[in-house]
């Protein structure tokens, strides 16, 4: 999460630093009008900038995974410069049409554009700028809202790159003639070039081309109790392997376009078989018992992430709650194949309660020298850092990994610093793709 916010203020300090640079004047000076335009473009410009870097995430690039710690993380920041450009987007707005910036202040902004080409766009441009702000406001709605049905949401996202292109002519046009010269200049304008060319690219589709496979079903079984389907795949050749913790994008209806699943198997380059385990949450997963038939076929996109277990500690406690746990049994089964030597305790917390599942898990434990703590809310009651803490004494060697809801992994985190685990040694899958 410090990764997070340290791009999102990083970037905009860095953006806003480059325009201070250029056309910051004297606090003496600054009465309302010069105060109205000076704000109206550094807000121009950071919002683009924003909604530019916002695009080239959406495009889950794969090169960056490293650099913020997984695409969970990286569609955070996507989510943040999203709602962060529409907010200072809408500043910007207040001031450009505000009292004091009709009439003579838009006349000044349009006449120091000296390139001619630009000049003749004028209009055109500042009449894009409110009716793109709004349907942006009405897109980022619809993806902040988690009542808004995914499908509903993944029909109308695409729909943001088209926005985005009339916003990066509004800001290009409408950006002082000063600054082409400059470095804040030549930031924005290569922020938007990322920007436009990411919104192509997502428009076509373009993305996870080279990470796609097609996958077979070969099993699949259904706990009621727990209203969860675990499916197992046969993979094609373009499918280049996994490691436990990481989780793919597949395609069962291409109306419906890809969802994010945790892998719930461990690689082997001979078997080429993936699992993933899935909870019923809402139209999409309903109907997965449909498509996961044997014999069945879908498109999976991956891997990605890097909920991996790699932090170099001998002593580990897991925390999975709900369909949480999955990341975890990947781990145990690649375990049971390859042990690391690490001590590990396993925390399962639930509401619901299978045998048949509480079973196959029990088993994976026991085959890769896991201690498993299953906490059933009902009969246990909920499961607290302070429980965790006592059953695992020396907690303060150990990395704690969590997945699942995301309010009890921030209590969780919170309360393990608190206790004095050190904000590094607290792992957490944001698996939040809206």
């Amino acid at each position: 999460m410090n990764r997070i916010k340290i791009a999102f203020v990083g970037f905009t300090l860095a953006l806003a630093g480059l325009w201070f640079l250029a056309d910051a004047l004297p606090v003496a000076s600054f009465g309302q009008r010069a105060f109205d335009v000076a704000f109206t473009q550094l807000s121009g410009i950071l919002s683009i900038g924003m909604m530019s870097f916002a695009a080239l995430l959406s495009t889950r690039p794969k090169w960056l995974e490293p650099s913020f710690d997984g695409l969970d993380k990286m569609y955070r920041l996507h989510k943040w410069l999203g709602v962060g450009g529409l907010a200072v987007g809408l500043a910007h707005w207040a001031f450009a049409a505000g009292e004091g910036g009709r009439g003579g202040k838009a006349a000044a902004v349009a006449a120091a554009t000296a390139q001619t080409w630009l000049q003749s766009l004028h209009g055109t441009a500042k009449g894009l700028g409110q009716p793109a702000l709004f349907a942006l406001i009405a897109l980022v709605a619809i993806a902040l809202v988690k009542l808004i049905p995914y499908r509903f949401f993944a029909k109308t996202h695409f729909l943001v790159a088209f926005v985005f292109a009339a916003l990066a002519l509004h800001s290009v046009v409408l950006m002082k003639s000063a600054y082409w010269t400059q470095p804040v200049g030549w930031a924005t304008l290569g922020l938007v070039a990322i920007g436009v060319a990411s919104a192509v690219y997502s428009l076509l589709r373009l993305f996870g081309l080279r990470r796609m496979a097609l996958g077979t079903v070969v099993s699949a079984s259904y706990y009621p109790e727990l209203r969860v389907l675990e499916a197992e795949l046969k993979v094609d050749g373009g499918w280049p392997g996994h490691e436990a913790g990481q989780f793919a994008f597949v395609t069962t209806d291409w109306k419906e376009g890809p969802h994010p699943f945790t892998i719930a198997t461990a690689w082997d380059p001979n078997a080429r078989k993936i699992g993933f385990i899935a909870k019923q949450l809402g139209d999409h997963t309903a109907r997965l018992r449909d498509h996961f038939v044997v014999g069945g076929q879908v498109r999976i996109e991956g891997p990605y992430g890097r909920f991996a277990f790699d932090d170099g500690k001998a002593r580990q406690i897991w925390i999975g709650a709900g369909i949480g746990i999955t990341p975890f049994v990947a781990k145990m089964r690649e375990r049971a194949h390859a042990a690391d030597g690490t001590r590990v305790d396993l925390f399962h917390a639930t509401a619901e309660v299978s045998e048949i599942a509480l079973g196959k898990m029990r088993a994976d434990a026991a085959a890769a020298k896991v201690k498993l703590h299953i906490f059933v809310s009902g009969r246990d009651g909920k499961l607290d850092a302070e429980t965790i803490r006592a059953a695992a004494p020396d907690w303060d060697a150990a990395s704690v990994w969590f997945c699942g809801p995301p309010g009890f992994g921030a209590k969780l985190k919170r309360d393990f610093r608190a206790a004095g685990l050190h904000a590094e040694d607290f792992h957490q899958e944001l698996f939040e793709m809206r």
